[in-house]
């Protein structure tokens, strides 16, 4: 029985082919009360009112 090398080894073999994107399974969409979860860390109510918060580019 004759050795075969490592790289005809994997000329032999089939490269994987990238699989097809499934479908989601989960709920398509959150039904979050004003669209976002919010955070301990963000502002009261009452300072949004006067809080100004920059875009950053």
């Amino acid at each position: 029985m004759v050795r075969i090398s490592k790289q005809s080894e994997r000329r032999a073999v089939s490269p994987r082919r990238p699989s097809k994107p499934s479908t989601k399974t989960g709920k398509l969409k959150d039904n979050i009360k004003g669209g976002f979860k919010s955070h301990e860390n963000a502002a009261p109510e009452e300072l949004k009112k006067t809080l100004f918060f920059p875009k950053i580019k």
